[in-house]
């Protein structure tokens, strides 16, 4: 994509097959996160446009125009969305490198998702996922079909919407279900750009119009589609206070619902360590996504007698890194995704050291637009440490014993991620094997997970139910359950397999 920010798509919902600008004034403005400047005023879906979606979503669902396709037309139907988000994928990764501040070195690596959701949740239907059979009496089989629930709301968040967007929707779009999803209200367009190229796809493989769409608004219109009966099942990433209402709401409902949220988390850096790697994978996860990144680093938790020595190596780290537009060759770390989230981390960074805290920064950032230079704390109380901040700021805390870094590593109520820098890799599982998180690391620092079939939990108040491959797209189904029973030869009763 040439010429940002004139190049990004007007803002603009697609509802039932037709594509309409959004003119809903949310209340603030879009913004260049490299120089500040205003762009246009953020734009959310009408009232009348949230409830067409809404009622055209339950009505090809009941249809079965989507639903009753065979899991072979499905995987089809997603092939053609992989193939068209494939002629959409520089465009999309640059808009999201604009929306965001993330380098368009990791937006580019984080676009390989984009039309990937899509064949991997095809071949999880030709791999028989959501079908399996059980030796029911007399040899007569038992049919266990795992069948979409209904209208999927999918909300996604501000700092990598498109790749996110793509994962949920593939894997509802999988189970049968038709998809609304609710873009950012501070980085729409990439989630826009997709939904356009997937759209076109879907379409040309015979899909009904309405099984994918897109909104766009605030809080207020996320929570009146949350809340709507029409929507049977929601995928949620976010804030951990977000996402609390959401399942509360949810639960009202009795609807499915899978949340992944905030974190806080714990690098433990064990006795032995090398100094220049704890500090390089300190630096790493300070700085992935410009720390705008649920599993991003929270606490940097070291041995006393190492302190200096990783916080030397992180500083050199940091110095090293070139920060600037995040469009532009060569730039490693780029600015905050807007002005209102660059004033609350720096005010979070002030009530710190108003306390007596210091807060440490190395790299060298542009005085403009929403730059901030990554920073870490130190002497801060433990109890002062525990919500996330959700950019590049941690903290660091020192320790003695074992015992005292397992508390640092869990006494934040969260449980994402963890991550243990350990000279013997034997030693750190055995104490990965202590840290409450859905996935701890040891030895490394990158923003992929451990494996890509591996489940991705997450414990505490970082969500419920886990992400995947496979559980994303199994959490948009339910099972049934078919089979013929005949009954014995003068049994009576009523027939259930089981007694209760």
């Amino acid at each position: 994509m040439t010429g940002l920010p004139d190049a990004l798509p007007a803002t603009s919902d697609l509802v039932a097959g037709s594509w309409r600008k959004c003119v809903v004034h949310l209340g603030f403005h879009l913004e260049n996160p490299d120089t500040g400047a205003r762009l246009r005023p953020a734009l959310g879906s009408s009232d009348e446009r949230l409830e067409a979606a809404l009622a055209a979503a339950a009505a090809v669902h009941a249809s079965g125009a989507w639903a009753a396709r065979s899991t072979e037309e499905r995987a089809l139907a997603l092939e053609s969305a992989a193939e068209e988000i494939d002629g959409s994928r520089d465009a999309i990764v640059a808009a999201e490198s604009f929306a965001t501040g993330v380098p368009l070195a990791q937006t580019t690596g984080l676009g390989l998702i984009l039309a990937g959701a899509f064949r991997i949740a095809a071949a999880r239907l030709r791999g028989g996922l959501l079908a399996r059979q059980l030796p029911g009496r007399g040899g007569r089989p038992v049919v266990v079909r795992r069948v979409g629930l209904g209208p999927a709301l999918c909300v996604v968040p501000y700092n990598a919407p498109a790749p996110m967007s793509a994962h949920k929707a593939a894997s509802a779009l999988a189970a049968g279900c038709p998809v609304i999803i609710k873009a950012p209200e501070i980085a729409p367009y990439g989630t826009q750009l997709l939904v356009e190229a997937a759209a076109r796809g879907l379409a040309r493989a015979g899909a009904p119009a309405a099984v994918l769409q897109l909104l766009h608004g605030d809080a207020s219109a996320g929570a009146r589609l949350v809340a709507d009966d029409r929507i049977r099942v929601v995928s949620f990433t976010g804030g951990t206070a977000a996402g609390r209402a959401i399942g509360g709401a949810c639960g009202q409902a009795l609807k499915p619902v899978q949340l992944e949220l905030g974190g806080n988390n714990p690098l433990l850096v064990l006795p032995g360590a090398d100094p220049a790697v704890a500090g390089r994978m300190a630096a790493e996860l300070l700085t992935a996504l410009n720390g705008q990144w649920c599993r991003a680093l929270g606490r940097l938790i070291l041995p006393a007698s190492l302190a200096a020595d990783v916080l030397d190596a992180a500083g050199q780290e940091l110095a090293a890194l070139t920060a600037g537009d995040p469009l532009a060759s060569g730039t490693g770390f780029g600015p905050l995704a807007h002005s209102r989230h660059r004033s609350a981390l720096a005010y979070a960074v002030r009530s710190l050291t108003a306390g007596g805290a210091k807060a440490h920064s190395w790299t060298e950032v542009p005085e403009r637009g929403n730059h901030l230079a990554p920073v870490l704390v130190t002497g801060a109380p433990e109890a002062s440490t525990r919500q996330e901040l959700f950019g590049p700021v941690a903290a660091v805390h020192t320790y003695e014993q074992e015992e005292e870094a397992l508390y640092l590593a869990n006494s934040t109520g969260y449980g994402l991620e963890g991550y243990v820098c350990a000279a013997d890799p034997a030693e750190g599982l055995r104490v990965a094997g202590h840290i409450v998180a859905g996935e701890v690391k040891v030895n490394g620092s990158s923003v992929m997970s451990l494996h890509m079939d591996a489940p991705r939990p997450a414990w505490g108040a970082s969500g419920l139910v886990d992400e995947g491959s496979t559980e994303t797209l199994l959490h948009f189904t339910g099972s049934r359950v078919s089979g013929e029973e005949q009954a014995p030869a003068g049994h009576r009763g009523d027939g259930r397999g089981d007694v209760r």
